[in-house]
């Protein structure tokens, strides 16, 4: 959770939450099936993976009003409280509301005047990296339209997926989480999930990711400020800019995934950093 108290720690730094043009407020909180979102009073609009897989003991009425308790009451919260949400251990609902807050602020970072990071395209971030057959690939999430592109074209693919459904994807074995340790230092690229923004296991992955050219952090969830990624290791944020608030809302509430938003009402963005950006 460093990273995210880092980040936190910037957004304030940057004086967004109590400018009197911006005073961003949370104007519309929506949990869906897939993804959650929160709109602000400014227009912007972030959304971050619902964490539903870890969710097993919301089984019944009491339990399950004990993982949001605030629901109904969200739009009362002042902004700090929803960013500290990200922090949330116990409550991984309020973990993903806060880290689509997150998204939200980072949407005006981004835009703001003299902002060091920009978005180099828009598409697919696998494009940007250049993976050879000698290359050894690590995938923290399985990511189907990657493994696809990936297939053939690279000596090795490890796929790690949490997911307790999933055993194959796309002809590639899925590796059980306890082997990151002995895999991931061995790889050349590293593609990996922002849900692991959302559920605290990014610091320990990136940790065994230092001997990687390239780290990739993709997804809708991977859409924040990218410094203390950086400053991480990381080399690519893989994210998504939304472009209509409203719709991006209301589809996550019908039970939208992303393939419901893309190129519709937000586009993919990509932000590579830097030689003198890894240095900061």
């Amino acid at each position: 959770m460093e990273i995210l108290r880092e980040l936190i720690a910037t957004v304030k730094d940057h004086g967004i939450l109590d400018t009197a043009d911006l005073n961003p407020e949370p104007a519309d909180v929506r949990v869906g099936v897939f993804y959650t979102g929160v709109k602000l009073s400014t227009g912007h609009a972030g959304i971050a993976y619902t964490p539903i897989h870890d969710l097993p003991d919301a089984v019944c009425c009491p339990r399950s009003h004990a993982k949001m308790p605030q629901a109904g009451k969200l739009l009362s919260q002042n902004i700090d409280t929803l960013i500290n949400y990200s922090l949330e251990e116990k409550s991984p609902l309020k973990a993903a509301i806060g880290v689509a807050t997150l998204n939200a602020l980072s949407a005006i970072l981004l835009e703001k005047e003299g902002c060091p990071y920009k978005i180099d395209t828009l598409g697919n971030a696998l494009d940007l990296v250049n993976i050879g057959k000698d290359d050894t690939v690590g995938m923290i999430g399985a990511f189907p339209p990657f493994i696809k592109q990936l297939k053939g074209s690279c000596k090795k693919l490890y796929v790690f997926e949490k997911n307790p459904w999933l055993k194959r994807e796309e002809g590639v074995e899925l590796q059980p989480e306890i082997l990151e340790k002995d895999v991931l230092p061995g790889c050349d690229v590293l593609i990996i999930t922002g849900v692991t923004i959302v559920n605290h296991t990014l610091g320990p992955i990136l940790e065994f990711c230092r001997g990687a050219r390239e780290v990739m952090l993709v997804g809708p969830t991977a859409s924040l400020y990218p410094e203390p990624f950086f400053r991480r290791g990381v080399t690519i944020m893989g994210g998504i800019r939304v472009t209509n608030s409203d719709k991006v809302m209301n589809i996550l509430t019908e039970g939208g995934s992303g393939y419901d938003l893309f190129e519709k009402y937000a586009d993919r963005m990509i932000i590579k950093r830097s030689p003198v950006q890894a240095k900061i």
